[in-house]
């Protein structure tokens, strides 16, 4: 049986000092409780599509800010977390910790928070470990902007560089649609759970729906089993264990490299599925409201007349690139 369908929002952009961790959690977590959208409609966290976040300092320093999607069958919760020094979290392999970037993961069946570098973040078992989701802060060019997408049951964070549009991306939630409910398939509520980031090794490449899914650079579904670089996974149903195994990574089926323009006949844009596969070729699922379409800069929202077509999460925040439309 199919996912219910998700109506994904755009809930805005929030800038913050070049090179500042700090200020980048700060700029999420912002996001994450911001009480209007970008289209200038209310935002009530907890409602609709609209998550509730909260954050972790340390003598009134952030280090992490987690979230906690409106739909969650099974009290998944959602963690970003960093620090300059190079801190101690459980990491998930292939990656090691680092100091000045920003690290991702995922826990089933939450309980408390209690801290971000604890194995047991939220009180119970069930959590991922850390990937990393971003390159070092003190890279160049500099990270000075950060977006959020989300719906009811996924969200995506964008941090940027306006100096030449470079980004890295992260998402988690139920992005995959198994298409059954076998438990051998699906989680109890019919779903699969993933997590993506682009890694610290590199910048999104401006065509990573054609990078070859094992390669660096890559993103939406498909990781690397290299140190720092892209990754992507999905929890095997019933357990907190990547499915293929611990650090185990999923593929998109094929690759896409488009002509330009690329346009239906209508020359409407076309919204094509991912599918996601295991390393191995086996089947997982495929994109919920989340389509490759033809090259967009990132952050846009495209409408026909008053009616919204879906917002762009793209590789470059400057100029047309390998993308994504999230539909509402």
């Amino acid at each position: 049986m199919a996912n219910p369908a998700l109506n994904w929002r755009f809930v805005g952009t929030r800038a913050f000092v070049g090179s500042d961790l700090v200020g980048a959690l700060n700029a999420s977590y912002d996001l994450g409780i911001a009480t209007v959208y970008a289209d200038g409609t209310t935002r009530t966290p907890g409602t609709g599509s609209a998550w509730t976040w909260a954050r972790e300092q340390t003598l009134g320093t952030t280090v992490a800010a987690y979230g906690n999607p409106p739909v969650n069958a099974l009290a998944f919760r959602y963690i970003i977390g960093g620090t300059v020094g190079v801190p101690a979290p459980t990491m998930l392999a292939p990656d090691t910790t680092a100091g000045n970037l920003i690290f991702y993961g995922m826990q089933r069946n939450a309980g408390a928070y209690t801290t971000w570098t604890s194995a047991t973040p939220f009180t119970n078992a069930g959590f991922s470990g850390y990937w990393r989701g971003t390159r070092t802060f003190n890279s160049a060019p500099s990270f000075d902007s950060v977006s959020m997408w989300e719906s009811q049951e996924g969200c995506v964070i964008q941090y940027g560089a306006n100096s030449n549009g470079n980004t890295m991306t992260i998402g988690f939630g139920a992005l995959i649609d198994p298409q059954s409910t076998n438990a051998a398939n699906a989680e109890s509520d019919g779903r699969l759970y993933m997590m993506f980031g682009s890694g610290s090794n590199a910048v999104t490449s401006g065509a990573w729906a054609s990078v070859a899914n094992n390669a660096n650079a890559s993103t939406w579904g498909a990781g690397s089993s290299s140190v720092s670089n892209s990754h992507a996974g999905v929890f095997a149903p019933g357990t907190a264990v990547m499915y293929g195994g611990a650090g185990a990574q999923t593929y998109r089926f094929g690759t896409f490299a488009q002509s330009n323009p690329f346009n239906a006949s209508s020359s409407a844009l076309p919204l094509i599925r991912v599918v996601i596969t295991t390393a191995a070729g086996v089947y997982l699922g495929q994109s919920r409201e989340w389509y490759l379409t033809e090259d967009q800069p990132s952050r846009v929202v495209l409408k026909s007349g008053a009616t919204t077509i879906g917002s762009i999460c793209g590789a470059s925040i400057g100029f047309a690139a390998n993308c994504v439309i999230l539909t509402p």
